[in-house]
């Protein structure tokens, strides 16, 4: 048997593949681990929404803009 082949035909890819795998579970549980954090960092009340300033949303007069 020709062992020198199927370790570069099936083991080396295989590894390489798996270690490909195993970095992108690493970088997805640690994207969700951020995404939790920064979940529990928000203000207490979410339906408290801001209201914008509606004299700087409109502009009723060319010389108020600036």
């Amino acid at each position: 048997m020709n062992y020198f082949g199927m370790f570069f035909s099936f083991m080396l890819p295989g590894i390489i593949l798996g270690g490909m795998g195993a970095v992108a579970i690493h970088q997805e549980l640690q994207r969700r681990k951020r995404r939790k954090a920064r979940r529990a960092r928000k203000p207490a009340n979410p339906t408290l929404k801001r209201v914008a300033d509606k004299s700087k949303l409109y502009v009723y007069d060319i010389s108020t803009a600036a």
